[in-house]
């Protein structure tokens, strides 16, 4: 598979395949954006790298940082589109 391409795999059985948009930092910490690749929806995780370089985890953000990391994320693409 491509390496900018990700199958998701919710909880509830659902299958969504996505492409990595890219990683950034927010106050020390690196998030992931990914988005469906035949939709508009994105999703953003906190991102782990792994032991080497195409190993990495993709972690639930918590309830409390969310509206953080959103705000941030929104407004970086703002400024891509501008």
């Amino acid at each position: 598979m491509d390496e900018n391409k990700i199958t998701l795999e919710f909880d509830d059985g659902g299958v969504v395949d996505c492409e990595i948009l890219g990683l950034f930092d927010v106050k020390g910490v690196e998030y992931i954006a990914i988005a469906e690749l035949e939709g508009d929806d994105v999703y953003l995780y906190r991102y782990v790298a792994g032991e080497n370089e195409d190993d990495f985890e993709m972690v639930d953000i918590p309830d409390d940082e969310f509206e953080m990391v959103a705000k941030e994320f929104d407004a970086i693409m703002e400024q891509l589109e501008g």
